[in-house]
C-alpha cells in the first residue's frame, strides 16, 4: 500500500534517531508534537516541529528544518520550548497520527516521494509509539 508525499514544506514534525529520520504526519491536534517530544525523551533530536521541508537527494528523502522555527517545539497547553536540533535527516520511517491501525499484524505500507519509498505506520491510538519508532529505525521490521 502506497501513499504519495509532496515536495517542499509539509505540515509535519520530524525527529532523528542517530541518522535515521522519523517523519510524523497528521491533522492538527493529532499528536505530532507530542510524539516528537516523547521521541526526544528517549534520545531523538528534533529536525522540525509542525513544518519540515522534504526533498529527494541521492535516492533518499531528506527532511530539513525550516529556518524560522529551528530549535523550537510547541507543547500544547504548556508553551513553546527550546530544544536541541539538527538541520536535516534521511527519512527511515513515516508515522501517520491521523490513521488508526485495524490489523493486529498490518501489511507493509509505504509513503512515496518521487520514486523513494519510506515505511509507513498508522500511529493513532498506539501506546508507547515513541518506543515503537525507535525500535523500528534501529532494528527494522521482521520479515516473517
Amino acid at each position: 500500500m502506497n501513499r504519495a508525499l509532496d515536495f517542499g514544506i509539509q505540515h509535519a514534525s520530524c525527529v532523528d534517531f542517530d541518522g535515521k529520520g522519523v517523519l510524523i504526519l497528521g491533522n492538527s491536534g493529532s499528536g505530532k508534537s507530542s510524539l516528537a517530544l516523547a521521541c526526544m525523551s528517549i534520545g531523538a533530536v528534533l529536525v522540525g516541529d509542525d513544518y519540515v521541508d522534504l526533498n529527494v537527494q541521492n535516492g533518499s528523502v531528506i527532511a530539513r528544518r525550516p529556518p524560522n522555527i529551528a530549535g523550537l517545539i510547541e507543547v500544547a497547553r504548556v508553551g513553546i520550548f527550546n530544544c536541541n536540533y539538527i538541520d536535516s535527516t534521511k527519512l527511515a520511517l513515516a508515522i501517520d497520527m491521523s490513521q488508526s491501525e485495524v490489523d493486529r499484524l498490518p501489511p507493509c505500507r509505504h509513503i512515496t516521494l518521487q520514486s523513494c519509498d519510506i515505511p509507513l505506520i498508522y500511529g493513532a491510538d498506539i501506546p508507547y509509539l515513541h518506543s515503537v519508532a525507535c525500535q523500528f529505525v534501529t532494528m527494522g521490521r521482521a520479515d516473517v
